[in-house]
């Protein structure tokens, strides 16, 4: 029989995964405090969540949420679970690059658009641009052949300015 601590971890827990768009499950290992309060804090900026729970409790609520996709691996060992309720590629982006600086940090697997994702898949995903980066070529890409047409008909305009001044200074 389940203590109502549990249940209601269970509980918190379904809540938070059904919110989230992107989770990754992390080894934390021998990562120090402070660096995983730091760690926090930018997953926190960037619309996330640090979760630090119990394996069983959080297999339970990735079941009921229909996550079973190979959590035996993913959920081994000290695990840490990032979870993203905003944009999901930027937690994963900021997870990486903490990475690179705490060498005990390690991306282990996750789900992104409810579909599990390996580690080399995140580290893909990691590595792609933003929606505002994407935003913002696609705008550029789309305002260069205005601003071509702009300038072409501008030229046109001013040509024919120039003929038809040479055509009355020719009758004067």
């Amino acid at each position: 029989m389940p203590n109502s601590k549990n249940l209601q971890t269970v509980q918190e827990l379904n809540e938070k995964i059904k919110k989230s768009k992107s989770i990754l499950f992390s080894d934390f290992k021998g990562v120090k405090t402070k660096d995983l309060t730091s760690f926090r804090e930018e997953i926190k900026e960037k619309g996330g969540e640090v979760l630090v729970s119990k394996n069983t409790l959080l297999k339970i609520a990735l079941k009921e949420n229909k996550f079973e996709d190979n959590m035996d691996e993913s959920l081994a060992g000290q695990t840490v679970a990032v979870l993203s309720y905003q944009d999901p590629l930027a937690t994963i982006k900021s997870f990486f690059n903490f990475a690179q600086k705490i060498e005990n940090l390690k991306a282990k697997s996750g789900f992104f658009e409810n579909k599990f994702v390996s580690e080399k898949e995140l580290n893909a995903l990691s590595k792609l641009p933003s929606k505002e980066e994407l935003i913002g070529k696609l705008i550029g890409s789309m305002k260069s052949p205005i601003f071509g047409l702009v300038n072409t008909l501008g030229q046109t305009r001013s040509r024919a300015v120039y003929v038809f001044k040479a055509i009355a200074d020719k009758k004067q």
